[in-house]
């Protein structure tokens, strides 16, 4: 295979690394950094190659204008030298175009997948601001919390849910988290167990008071 095809074969699997890496940040969770060590390993790679065979080639084309064609020994000799300090000169692989476009779609696709999990805040419910659980549409009364994406749901719904299905993703309309909920995601949200025990109380005196006041009324 001539050298031209195989710079292009490696151009299209360099592509498909990159659509690879875009997937991780958009769909996976807990996977993501061994994907990423993987993909990096991989491009890694690539950039060797591309970089040893740019060498090579300005390491002949050096030689050859610096000897007589006929004197292979010569050419031989000067091309080893050539080739000796281009290489050290050039095989840096954390700065070849390559490994800088890997690193930028990754930072690129994580800042998306983080500002696409901020919208889906966005998206949350006027029921769901009254803490209403997304799986059984009543109020919530033992609250978890999903450290992924920060949308509660009612604790027995949930992990009813997770041991029915084999990948449950987040039933809150619009969420940007794509990755599964796995049961050490959820917390338990001590705080707003909190202010609901509150808001209950409250309503309860309140509506004592009501009652109380129609009885004077009378």
């Amino acid at each position: 295979m001539a050298e031209s095809e195989l710079a292009d074969l490696r151009k299209q699997c360099i592509t498909s690394l990159y659509v690879c890496t875009d997937n991780v940040c958009k769909y996976l969770d807990d996977e993501k950094d061994a994907e990423f060590d993987k993909l990096k390993s991989y491009v890694a790679d690539y950039s060797t190659m591309e970089a040893q065979q740019k060498v090579a080639i300005d390491a002949l084309e050096k030689a050859r204008r610096e000897t007589d064609s006929s004197n292979m020994d010569t050419l031989e000799e000067r091309f080893q030298n050539h080739l000796s300090t281009l290489s050290a000169k050039r095989l840096n692989v954390n700065q070849h175009p390559y490994m800088i476009e890997y690193n930028n779609r990754v930072k690129k696709g994580l800042q998306k997948a983080q500002e696409d999990l901020n919208e889906s805040d966005l998206a949350i419910t006027e029921s769901q601001d009254q803490y209403i659980d997304p799986i059984t549409k009543k109020a919530i009364v033992d609250p978890v919390k999903n450290n992924v994406c920060g949308h509660i749901y009612e604790k027995d719904a949930i992990f009813k849910m997770i041991k029915m299905k084999d990948r449950v993703r987040c039933p809150v309309a619009g969420c940007g988290n794509k990755g599964p909920i796995l049961e050490k995601h959820l917390v338990s949200d001590e705080e707003l167990k909190f202010r609901l025990a509150v808001t209950q109380h409250s309503t309860m005196i309140q509506e004592r008071s009501y009652v109380n006041l129609d009885q004077t009324m009378e």
